[in-house]
This record gives C-alpha cells, sequence and structure tokens, in this order.
C-alpha cells in the first residue's frame, strides 16, 4: 500500500465523513427542537416531548440491522438512498403539519430511515477501507459524529432566534436532500465471489431465515463489549449533572457540572487525532481491551468525585478509552463477515451501541432510586471489566494483524 493510496487521501472517504457529519447536523437540530415545536404547535409538555425523541431512538435499534439487510441483498446505494428520502419525507411531514399524529408518524420515520441510511456509511467505509487502514480510517471517519452533534444545536438555536421552530424541520430537509446527492456519487462497493471472500476465522453468509442468528454469532462479542462501553456513555450523559449536584458542584459555570462534558468531547477528539492509527499498530483487540479499562478507571473515578477537578480527570479518561474503542470494536465486528453479509452484520453492531446507550439511563435511574447515583457509576465502571472479560475470552484471533489476500482487496487470510 502505497501513501497515494492511504484511504484518508481518497475523495470516497471524505464523502463518506461528510454524508456522516451532515446526519448527525439534521439529528442533532431537530431534536432538540421538538420540545419546543410541542410546546408551541401541539401544546404539549415534557412528557409528549420525551416519548417523541424516544420513538425515534427505539425504531432505529430496528432500522440498523434491517437496513444492513436489505442493503445486502439490494446494494448498498438504493438502501442508502430510501432511507434518506424516508428521513426527508419525515420531516417535510414534521414542519407542515403540525398535529399529533404526523408527529408520531415522523419521528417513527425518521428513526427509520435515518439510522439506517447512517449505519450504512459505517459498512461503505468498511469496504472501502484497506484493512490495514481501517483503524485509522474509522478513528478519523468517528470524528465526523463529534461535528454533527456540536454544530446541529447550533444550527438549531440561530434559525429558532429568528423563525419558528418548524422552519428548523425545514433546513434539515435540506440538509437530507444535499445526503441524498451524496449518496448517489459514492462508489458502490464490490462484492467478491465466495471463492475470495476468506477469513482467518470462519465467515458467514445468509442462508434464509437464519441468516440474522447466523451474523449474530460473529458479531455478538464485539457488541456486548460496545454496549457495555456505551451503557456507561448514556449513564454519564443522563445522570452526572445530578451526581455532581449531589456533591455540592454548580451545575452550570467554568467549573460546573455541565462544563465535565466540554471535557470529555475535547479528549474525544484530541485523543483520536493522536491515538487514530493504535488499532492498526497494536491490533483491535488489545486496543479494545485498554480502552475498556480506561473506561473502568473513568467511571469509578466519577462516581467518587466531589469536585470538578476530580470530575474532569474522570471525563477525560472516558473520553480517551472512547476514542480508539469504537474504531476497535468495529474492526473485530467486521472481519469475520463477507462482503455479502457485511451491512446486516454492521447494522447488529450498530444496534448493541443503540442498547447500551439506552440502558446506561435506565439502569443509572433504578440503582439511583434504589442506592445512590455513586453506586451506579461504579456498578456500569465495573461491568467495563466484565465485558473485558467476554472480549477476551470469546474473540477467537488476538493477532495485531490479519495478512491481506491480494484477491480480495482488503479482506483477510488465513
Amino acid at each position: 500500500m502505497t501513501r497515494s493510496s492511504d484511504i484518508i487521501r481518497t475523495l470516497p472517504f471524505w464523502m463518506i465523513f461528510s454524508v456522516s457529519a451532515l446526519g448527525g447536523i439534521s439529528n442533532s437540530a431537530s431534536t432538540p427542537t421538538i420540545p419546543v415545536f410541542v410546546a408551541a404547535d401541539l401544546g404539549g409538555g415534557p412528557e409528549l416531548s420525551g416519548l417523541l425523541i424516544a420513538l425515534s431512538a427505539v425504531t432505529s435499534i430496528v432500522a440498523m440491522p434491517l437496513g444492513g439487510h436489505l442493503a445486502d441483498r439490494f446494494g448498498y446505494r438504493v438502501v442508502a438512498m430510501s432511507g434518506i428520502a424516508l428521513s426527508a419525507a419525515a420531516l417535510t411531514l414534521l414542519a407542515a403539519v403540525p398535529h399529533l399524529w404526523a408527529a408520531v408518524s415522523s419521528r417513527l420515520l425518521f428513526g427509520l430511515g435515518n439510522a439506517a441510511a447512517m449505519a450504512l456509511t459505517l459498512t461503505w467505509l468498511v469496504a472501502l477501507s484497506p484493512n490495514t487502514q481501517r483503524g485509522r480510517a474509522l478513528s478519523i471517519y468517528g470524528l465526523s459524529v463529534w461535528l454533527g452533534l456540536a454544530a446541529g444545536p447550533q444550527l438549531a438555536a440561530g434559525i429558532s432566534a429568528v423563525a419558528e421552530p418548524r422552519a428548523v424541520f425545514a433546513a434539515c430537509v435540506g440538509i437530507e436532500i444535499a445526503v441524498l446527492i451524496l449518496f448517489s456519487l459514492l462508489p458502490q462497493p464490490a462484492h467478491p465471489s465466495p471463492s475470495t471472500a476468506t477469513s482467518p476465522i470462519p465467515t458467514v453468509a445468509p442462508r434464509g431465515a437464519g441468516a440474522v442468528w447466523e451474523v449474530l454469532r460473529v458479531v455478538w462479542v464485539p457488541g456486548v463489549a460496545a454496549a457495555a462501553a456505551w451503557c456507561g456513555e448514556g449513564l454519564m450523559l443522563a445522570f452526572l449533572i445530578v451526581h455532581l449536584g449531589s456533591a455540592g458542584v454548580p451545575a452550570t459555570g467554568l467549573l460546573g457540572a455541565a462544563s465535565v462534558f466540554g471535557v470529555f468531547a475535547a479528549s474525544v477528539v484530541v485523543a483520536r487525532l493522536v491515538l487514530a492509527r493504535l488499532p492498526d499498530r497494536i491490533g483491535p483487540l488489545r486496543a479494545a481491551a485498554i480502552s475498556l479499562v480506561l473506561l473502568c478507571g473513568g467511571l469509578v473515578i466519577l462516581g467518587i468525585a466531589g469536585s470538578f477537578a476530580v470530575a474532569a480527570v474522570g471525563a477525560a479518561l472516558m473520553g480517551v478509552g472512547f476514542s480508539p474503542l469504537y474504531p476497535s470494536l468495529t474492526m473485530l465486528a467486521a472481519r469475520g463477515l463477507r462482503s455479502r453479509n457485511r451491512a446486516l452484520g454492521l447494522g447488529l453492531f450498530a444496534s448493541f451501541t443503540s442498547l447500551g446507550y439506552a440502558s446506561g439511563a435506565l439502569v443509572g435511574g433504578i440503582v439511583l432510586a434504589a442506592m445512590s447515583s455513586t453506586w451506579a457509576f461504579l456498578l456500569v465502571g465495573m461491568l467495563q471489566l466484565v465485558a473485558l472479560a467476554v472480549l477476551t475470552v470469546f474473540t477467537p484471533d488476538p493477532s495485531p494483524r490479519p495478512r491481506v489476500s491480494p484477491g480480495e482487496g482488503g479482506e483477510p487470510s488465513p
């Protein structure tokens, strides 16, 4: 692999990066606008807002593997473009029809379309990346998610300052159309023949009704680790401010609890840039193991934190831990899959992160009500070590770099 063929320097990589960033902007601009829209146009309160927001999150868990399965059968482009068209139609409905039935329908359709399309961007990148560059490519690609999450609320706030909430949804329709155009221009990943699709671990192919089970057999181990890790993030986002508030840390201000999230985000971005090559250099299993240990330490420190400074240390450890984790786990999930079922497998893997994220808030609420927020952070911190044990024991191939077959264009060979 020469320097000129560096995946990071190719146009398709930055098109995929832009698709992910724009999709994130659309989601993070429209979602926080829901409570304002509900109050202004539907006459509802926080309960209705929470329900509408949750509808998309729940449907996304189903949409990711479903979109992957369809993409394996009909091609990445047609499914991704269909998903974006569906999410654009959903946002148009939300902007044009200020009624409860339209809002419910819109959020369900948006969750299905946007989640399926965005999950395919990850699969698309894995399919186009040479095996020895996937860790770095996934690390840099991950910054697009943070860019989208940061820019979306700012866009929503700017539009809401001069127009009604529905104007935000209309602007997001324009973003979805831009994503649709980018998807139409992306090169379609090739599907190699079975004779060239070899792997150091047993590969699977769809077999009728058992296709999902066969693919799940490959991705469940990195999926469990991802669920545990994102359980920690979900817990932190849901209860960190309440947890630190009980210890006397103010919610706002430069040294307030909300600023701890800034430390977390900054540490993720910096670590992503510094550690982008780590999974490729030491192998995804070792990189994921280090990440889970750091996450455990960060959650424990947050659990016992009684000041901004201590909480900032815990958040920084979590940020550094998260930076190589997703690329590493994605590599572990992808390398046991044939190209013909890669989208289904990575869609199932992505569902584990959504499930973990939702579980963080649920587990945190239950433990907080029964004991305290400190115990919630400590228990989820220990969960990272359980995930580490599962990952270490059940991962078949711990080698740093699988050899590459010249006939598969990036697929590992025995």
